[in-house]
């Protein structure tokens, strides 16, 4: 197993594409050629809350990414609420309604519980537990109307569209950090482990840590399966988005480092704001945070760039706090104002 010990997203897309153009094999899969890892990849991040690829090639969908994490940390499989920023996420579903391998209703609804309190309740009283497993892969006939009465085995071999990449997290916390331990069995480095993964992940941590009363730790991504796919991004490109990681890292010493603002989870307030944000949109934030801050402004500023509106949709960034987020919705909505293609 290769290590890849990294400080940010940026950091590991520069070194972990780097292993991979080194060390990848080629080879086929129902999805096209692929560049595989020999071995599976554990990806380890220092400062997971730096976790917005900031590269311009590689162009990732900061809206899209944010809006998912939150959908997911709403515990929901419906498609109404990503579908606003990303129409493509309709061809994981097998009902045209829902995903069945979605993360947030996996943690707090579909095995009949909410996991995520229960953990964060765990730690909170005991901060030696060892034993706080989130669970994703569904090993057992369900009683869920999509797929009823099987289990995510049964899905994956016939011809389900969509069943859990990410199996299983590890919690603990050791010396007033939480640690997180995700596991992946197949991992696409470009979408999934430096994409959505490094967000939706890390904005999990943060959460818990939160809710804990806890710093965050080390998030360590262990990718069974770790693998580029050659049809979409070539070797060039992929040494180009390699290189972009710390040209354009944004957190780091060769700019004036940019900051990140916290959740604010632990405000009372919190979690029925996010309910709120996910059902409404537009509402009076009782939090004061996260909402009224980053996750409003993005909300408006999509919207104003859906109808056409770039100049308006930049107002709306350009009212947020300097941030991570700012840089790159602004640096994304310009390229879209070149005529760049959009891109998740």
């Amino acid at each position: 197993m290769n290590e890849i010990n990294a400080c940010n997203v940026n950091d590991a897309v520069n070194l972990g594409l780097s292993y991979l153009l080194e060390h990848g094999i080629e080879e086929d899969s129902r999805n096209g050629k692929v560049l595989v890892a020999p071995g599976p990849v554990m990806t380890i991040y220092s400062n997971p809350k730096e976790h917005v690829l900031f590269s311009p090639t590689r162009d990732a969908n900061p809206f899209f990414h944010l809006m998912e994490a939150l959908w997911m940390l709403n515990g929901d499989n419906d498609l109404a609420f990503p579908m606003m920023f990303n129409k493509r996420f309709k061809e994981y579903s097998d009902d045209g309604s829902r995903i069945w391998g979605a993360y947030g209703w996996r943690w707090r609804k579909f095995f009949g519980s909410d996991q995520i309190s229960r953990i964060c309740a765990e730690l909170s009283d005991n901060k030696k537990s060892r034993r706080c497993v989130l669970s994703m892969w569904n090993g057992m006939p369900n009683d869920h109307d999509m797929w009823e009465g099987q289990d995510d085995l049964f899905v994956a071999t016939n011809g389900g569209r969509d069943v859990p990449c990410n199996t299983h997290a590890y919690f603990d916390v050791r010396g007033g950090f939480l640690n997180m331990t995700v596991c992946n069995r197949s991992n696409d480095a470009i979408w999934g482990a430096y994409g959505a993964n490094a967000v939706h992940f890390s904005i999990l941590q943060e959460y818990m840590a939160e809710k804990i009363g806890v710093t965050v730790g080390l998030y360590r991504q262990f990718s069974n399966n770790f693998h580029a796919y050659l049809d979409v991004y070539s070797r060039e490109k992929l040494a180009k988005i390699a290189a972009e990681g710390h040209r354009y890292d944004h957190y780091s010493k060769v700019f004036d480092t940019v900051p990140t603002i916290p959740l604010g989870a632990n405000n009372m307030y919190w979690d029925s704001d996010l309910r709120s944000f996910i059902a409404d949109r537009k509402v009076q934030w009782e939090s004061k945070n996260f909402f009224s801050q980053v996750a409003g402004p993005m909300y408006d500023a999509w919207q104003e760039h859906k109808a056409g509106g770039t100049e308006n949709a930049l107002i709306h960034i350009r009212s947020m706090p300097f941030c991570d987020w700012r840089i790159a919705c602004e640096a994304w909505l310009l390229r879209r104002s070149k005529g760049a293609d959009n891109a998740a």
